[in-house]
């Protein structure tokens, strides 16, 4: 047997307000995409917004380490420029100062002078050769013998020549002052460039010229510290 049921559907709405019914959802569901696609614009346009200002200041950034380098670049060369310039001067006073006063130099000659001799001009003057200090570089210091001050030894890069001039008694006391100034350091190469007899109302004097050398590549320090000639009387240090 078939069953046969059917259904009947009983709409009590009016037709006008079933068709207003059906305008008010078309409605509102355009307005929820009329709402959604405005929440997605305004979204994309903060996000571009937050991107253009990030891009921005990355841009500043860039610039100012752009600019700030520029600056940098012209620090360094100009502090390259100075370390130059302080480098020539460096060499230049080195080439200038010398390793021991003068003062105490005319001092040490003067205290090693015999009482019966006096001293008339004295000259320093400092000279300087490459080729000597090539020389002095590959060559041995000389030695000197036991009891002997005076040895000649070659020329160093730069040395101070000294010449004595003045008048002693008689030869006992020109030579008892070479000999004092041959064994005091830092004088070397002592010779008697001249010694001649010169009369005086009172009898005869020995007039004089020594010729020494100090050799001023060294350094020269007194126990205390200081660079400085040697000022021992009579001696040597």
């Amino acid at each position: 047997m078939s069953t046969v049921s059917a259904e009947f559907i009983v709409d009590f709405l009016p037709r006008d307000v079933r068709r207003r019914g059906v305008l008010a959802t078309s409605r509102r569901r355009s307005m929820l995409l009329l709402g959604l696609l405005g929440a997605v614009v305004v979204g994309v346009a903060c996000h571009s917004w937050n991107r253009f200002h990030e891009a921005e200041a990355r841009r500043g950034v860039s610039l100012a380490l752009t600019t700030n380098a520029t600056k940098v670049d012209d620090v360094i060369d100009r502090l390259a420029g100075e370390q130059r310039e302080l480098h020539r001067y460096l060499s230049v006073y080195d080439r200038l100062a010398l390793p021991v006063e003068q003062s105490d130099i005319i001092a040490t000659i003067t205290n090693l002078m015999p009482d019966r001799t006096s001293l008339s001009m004295l000259r320093m003057e400092v000279k300087e050769s490459a080729a000597a200090a090539t020389a002095t570089a590959n060559a041995k210091p000389a030695v000197a013998p036991g009891g002997v001050g005076n040895v000649r030894t070659p020329a160093p890069a730069r040395w101070m020549e000294i010449t004595i001039r003045g008048y002693a008694q008689d030869n006992a006391d020109l030579y008892e002052f070479e000999r004092k100034l041959a064994n005091t350091k830092p004088f070397a190469s002592v010779t008697v460039s001249e010694n001649k007899p010169t009369d005086i109302a009172r009898g005869r004097i020995q007039e004089f010229a020594v010729n020494c050398r100090i050799d001023l590549d060294v350094q020269y320090v007194r126990p205390g510290g200081s660079p400085v000639a040697s000022v021992a009387k009579g001696g040597s240090k």
